[in-house]
């Protein structure tokens, strides 16, 4: 009998699982060419954000909340979160 490695609340592991048993990868879904949503969130991206600072290339800071000892968070600027305020000068 094979020893499978457990977690604390007695789950497999993913990589102790062995392949033979049947588990197959879920496939990637195609995207609805009928979806009126899909292009929504496009003008809510980090660089229509009011907190975003543009530093070079595509690459700028998010100025959002307080720096850490790391400084202000890199993010690119088709980045996106949940804290976007539309900045109407960078439309």
């Amino acid at each position: 009998m094979k020893k499978r490695n457990r977690n604390r609340l007695g789950g497999v592991y993913a990589a102790s699982i062995d392949p033979s048993h049947g588990l197959q990868p879920v496939p990637a879904l195609a995207p609805d060419p009928d979806d009126l949503w899909r292009h929504r969130s496009e003008s809510m991206r980090c660089q229509t954000c009011i907190f975003f600072v543009l530093k070079a290339g595509t690459l700028g800071r998010c100025r959002r909340h307080a720096p850490t000892l790391a400084g202000w968070p890199a993010v690119f600027k088709r980045d996106w979160c949940g804290d976007h305020k539309l900045d109407g000068n960078k439309l």
